[in-house]
């Protein structure tokens, strides 16, 4: 039987080859490609792993050979439809960067609530604080609204408590049992809350789930993350209500369309901290997730449903 040829997108392609060194089988052929290199090959490649770009209808049904497309978390970049057609799994990635994605949160949450970054940029620039009433709040006693309580909420809940927070969260479609975690409506936890943070899916009911109207429930010191999805937050929306002050600050990973337009008025506001979609990138998360992919080629050259397979009894049915 010949490998089974796994593509891996990314312009990193010698970080990439150094980082996955020893995790994929010799039953594997990995190529590491840019997305050009990828659909200029798509018909000879068994195993997808596409990162963030869009794998639409045409590019499924000209991978002739395609079995698996493998995501990380969501899936809202593939369309799903097609696979089916085609016959091809889609899975995603389990429970390896909730640790990851919840310490850039309150990194971010911490760097910006404290003023971290400005006054670092003080003390280079040789200037020195002129008073000790600086505005920075102890997280001690401050409620944290976590909006969608699967793992990654459930790994924000674990440091929070660590500064002895309060918490409420809000999750219809999960039953919240932890005794210390009180469930709200999305409207409390906005009014409620000092600190909101999102990880829900990107699903048309999530789309601009967070725009005018919610910014406006805030409390104008609150201060929200967004590192699930760009487009679950109205960034037109968040940019106003930043530069209008309606809430204290913002810290956004991920944004509508990646990467960032270099205009984007985001990037001149003082309230808030933007990094590149990197909350998934800790190097543990990362050999876990390769090693996931790795684990579920195996399944494939196996005969086996792969794990964590979101359409396995639409292609096995099929």
């Amino acid at each position: 039987m010949s490998a089974l040829k796994i593509s891996i997108v990314t312009n990193a392609k010698e970080e990439t080859a150094a980082f996955i060194d020893g995790i994929f089988t010799d039953g594997m052929e990995v190529l590491l490609q840019t997305e050009d290199e990828m659909r200029g090959s798509i018909t000879d490649i068994n195993v997808l792993v596409p990162g963030h770009i869009s794998v639409d209808a045409d590019l499924i049904k000209s991978g002739s050979n395609l079995k698996m497309i493998h995501c990380g978390t969501g899936y809202n970049n593939v369309d799903l439809e097609a696979c089916n057609s085609n016959g091809t799994y889609v899975a995603v990635t389990p429970n390896v960067a909730a640790q990851s994605v919840a310490e850039l949160v309150f990194s971010c949450f911490l760097a910006l609530a404290k003023k971290i970054t400005n006054f670092d940029a003080m003390m280079k620039s040789g200037n020195w604080k002129t008073t000790d009433f600086i505005g920075t709040p102890e997280l001690k006693g401050k409620t944290l609204g976590i909006v969608g309580y699967g793992n990654i909420g459930k790994a924000t809940a674990r440091i929070a408590r660590g500064f002895s927070m309060n918490l409420i969260a809000h999750d219809p479609h999960i039953e919240i049992t932890d005794d210390d975690v009180r469930s709200v409506s999305l409207d409390e936890l906005l009014k409620e809350s000092d600190f909101v943070t999102l990880h829900v899916l990107l699903t048309p009911e999530t789309k601009g789930m967070m725009s005018t109207a919610q910014f406006e429930m805030m409390k104008e010191t609150a201060i929200i993350a967004n590192a699930c999805r760009g487009p679950v937050v109205d960034e037109a929306a968040i940019t106003e209500a930043l530069a209008a002050r309606k809430i204290g600050g913002a810290c956004l990973d991920v944004y509508e369309k990646e990467p960032l337009d270099a205009n984007s008025k985001l990037r001149e506001l003082d309230n808030v901290i933007l990094t590149p979609h990197i909350a998934y990138c800790a190097d543990e998360a990362l050999a876990a997730r390769f090693q996931f992919f790795s684990d579920n080629c195996q399944k494939l050259i196996d005969g086996d449903t792969p794990n964590m397979a979101v359409n396995g009894d639409d292609v096995n049915n099929s």
